[in-house]
């Protein structure tokens, strides 16, 4: 199980935007609104951001070999488009999917 969007660029987003990685981000806007300006807006961007996925450890360092920028970031704030470049699929996990057995 990993994060669409890695944890690292979530956190960047909430503190500060402007510190994406310019090497996988054409400009260092905002990708969810931040930086958080209080804890219902920081709530609101794990919203936006917070997206699981499930793939497998050969595609998890496969994903990992693709470049070094999409182990930490993004593109552009399009965290599947690190799993399409690394020629994964990556399956959504839903709610329902995440729940304990």
């Amino acid at each position: 199980m990993e994060h669409v969007i890695p944890f690292k660029r979530i956190v960047i987003e909430i503190v500060d935007p402007s510190q994406a990685d310019p090497r996988s981000n054409t400009h260092n806007a905002p990708i969810a609104g931040g930086p958080a300006t209080s804890p219902e807006h920081l709530i609101s961007i794990f919203d936006r951001l917070l997206q699981k996925c499930w793939v497998t450890k050969d595609e998890h360092d496969r994903l990992n070999r693709a470049g070094s920028s999409l182990q930490w970031d993004a593109p552009d704030g399009d965290g599947w488009s690190r799993y399409r470049h690394a020629g994964v699929v990556a399956h959504r996990l839903t709610e329902v999917d995440d729940l304990p057995r």
